[in-house]
């Protein structure tokens, strides 16, 4: 996790994501639409998570940047609020 990121959702988004392609995940919350890095983390102490999968399928992204399984949805989302959205994440 990244200390200086917001909260994008407290809800996961379900992508499909194909096989062995390199993926660029946002850790900032900043991106629009959430999942994928659009270079909006710049200026903060943000990365992007770089994910390859084995299978092509749907997966579940964390949007609460929280998960402890990140980039992947492990229900965290469930201890924020709709107020928590665009604040800073609880480490």
């Amino acid at each position: 996790m990244c200390k200086d990121a917001i909260v994008f959702n407290n809800e996961p988004k379900g992508v499909t994501l194909e096989a062995w392609i390199p993926y660029y995940i946002c850790t900032c919350g900043k991106s629009k639409g959430g999942v994928f890095c659009d270079g909006n983390h710049e200026g903060t102490g943000c990365l992007p998570k770089k994910t390859i999968v084995e299978k092509t399928k749907q997966y579940h992204i964390c949007l609460c940047k929280s998960s402890n399984n990140f980039p992947f949805c492990d229900g965290t989302h469930s201890f924020y609020t709709d107020e928590d959205v665009g604040k800073g994440v609880k480490l």
